[in-house]
């Protein structure tokens, strides 16, 4: 009999056994296509070998405060920006609620390790009884009402002989490493936001300016057609179509003042600021900051297990196959020890008397024997939220490496239009000035006038808009890399 109870135990102890820690089964490329030229296709297999190792945690900040590097802003040589990104990371509303869930993740952990320890409360109570007559055998008549006041500690203390309560610590250790790797995903796309919005404003900027300077330049041809035309060597259908586009660009300013104001507004938002006064602070225009070339960002293993996003979907991948562990601990059984100790008396005087003294001390033993069944469902649904969050860990792996990749090509081809838009830009400047000379010198109609003038526009916008794209690219790719 005693043997069939322990070979009991023994199947039960190897039931509750904790998983061991499994990767993602995602394995990432040597090196990125967009940086080498050298395409190589993530696979997944049971057991690669080269499997996502876990994101380290504690990357050198402080305990509060996950490192979120500025050197990427730091070397666009744009000291606004470089403040804005600054105050981004002190103020803004959402990095604060981030902080305060790091706060409470951590306080649940504690909490959990605090159970490791024996418990005690302080008790002091006062009750009226009557015992019954019955429960004392011999015993005639009704005993009378006493007065009972008692004070005493209570204390118990779970062994943890097979680390249940260990594995929920591990669990709540992972989760607040969780908390910890949101709150600098919070950070880091705040930061890439606001460096956007900051890019919007400088283009839009750039925009405004483009359609200021060409309404003064279609202002003076319209002033020529004029002068010719009161000379009696114009005509009036060129004075109207000069006129006619001159209002064109002029209905397109407040559009793009518009813009300017919205991206500032927006700014002063993400900075947890009010919005109008930081709309001041930036109503003096500047250029767009000339962008690096991207060469080299590292390997796609050590990039993609520096996101936030991937470190979090890891640690809450551990954090369920610790509950596993925790829950199958419920298979074994329970060992604890309890004990109390403290006076009762009749009389609240009495209190600490000879005589009033009372304690109990001993072991507990329980076992959810007739429960098992409860147990093996508890585990199920443990092992099927671990399933479903290795799943997730290893989508959100390939959602990375897309991400790095496509942020990667878009930022080439956005350094790449740019080059374009400018010998473009360029060209078109020239033909409108050759135009206009021509025109003033009788070589050519107004027609070729007012399409050189339109082409000038449209090319000058065009790579207004591309700066634009080209640095949110560059925002982009800085939330791709994880604020590497």
């Amino acid at each position: 009999m005693r043997s069939a109870i322990l070979l009991a135990f023994v199947a039960l102890y190897g039931c509750a056994t904790a998983p061991g820690y499994r990767s993602s089964s995602v394995r990432p490329p040597q090196a990125f296509r967009e940086t080498t030229g050298d395409p190589q296709p993530a696979t997944t297999s049971p057991e690669g070998p080269h499997p996502l190792a876990p994101a380290p945690v504690g990357r050198g900040g402080t305990k509060d405060e996950p490192p979120v590097s500025s050197d990427y802003w730091d070397q666009l040589r744009d000291t606004t920006l470089s403040r804005l990104v600054g105050e981004v990371l002190r103020g803004n509303l959402d990095v604060r609620s981030a902080r305060a869930r790091v706060s409470a993740a951590r306080s649940d952990r504690v909490r959990s390790v605090l159970d490791l320890t024996p418990s005690a409360t302080l008790a002091v109570g006062y009750s009226r009884q009557r015992l019954s007559s019955a429960s004392f055998p011999g015993s005639f008549g009704a005993f009378p009402d006493q007065n009972v006041w008692d004070a005493g500690v209570n204390t118990s203390w779970d062994l943890d002989v097979f680390g249940g309560i260990r594995h929920t610590v591990q669990a709540r250790g992972a989760l607040a490493d969780v908390a910890q790797e949101d709150l600098r995903d919070v950070q880091v796309s705040l930061t890439a936001e606001v460096a956007r919005a900051y890019f919007e404003l400088r283009g839009a900027q750039e925009q405004l300016l483009v359609a200021q300077r060409n309404a003064e330049n279609q202002r003076r041809t319209f002033d020529l057609t004029k002068e010719r035309l009161d000379a009696g060597r114009g005509s009036a259908f060129d004075t109207e179509r000069a006129q006619a586009q001159l209002s064109s660009t002029l209905a397109s300013i407040p559009a793009r003042e518009a813009q300017v104001a919205a991206a500032q507004y927006r700014i002063g938002t993400l900075v947890g600021r009010s919005p109008t006064e930081v709309a001041r602070e930036l109503e003096q225009t500047a250029a767009l900051p000339q962008l690096p070339e991207v060469t080299s960002i590292g390997t796609p293993d050590a990039v993609v297990r520096y996101r936030p996003d991937v470190a979090a979907a890891e640690r809450f991948a551990a954090a369920q196959g610790a509950l596993v562990g925790a829950a199958k601990a419920s298979y074994l059984p329970r060992l604890s020890i309890g004990g109390t100790a403290g006076y009762a008396a009749p009389e609240f005087s009495s209190v600490g008397n000879q005589g009033t003294l009372r304690y109990a001390v001993g072991p507990v033993i329980t076992w959810p024997g007739l429960n098992l069944g409860r147990v093996k469902a508890e585990v199920d649904a443990a092992e099927a939220r671990e399933e479903a969050a290795r799943a997730q860990y290893s989508r959100v792996v390939l959602s990375a490496m897309e991400d790095m990749e496509t942020s990667l090509a878009r930022y080439r081809a956005g350094r790449l239009q740019v080059e374009r838009l400018q010998d473009a830009s360029a060209a078109s400047e020239r033909a409108a000035e050759l135009a206009r000379m021509r025109f003033r010198e009788g070589v050519t109609d107004f027609l070729q006038v007012l399409d050189a003038e339109r082409t000038q526009l449209e090319a000058q916008d065009r790579l207004a808009q591309g700066r634009i794209d080209a640095a949110t690219a560059y925002a982009a790719l800085y939330k791709a890399t994880g604020g590497r």
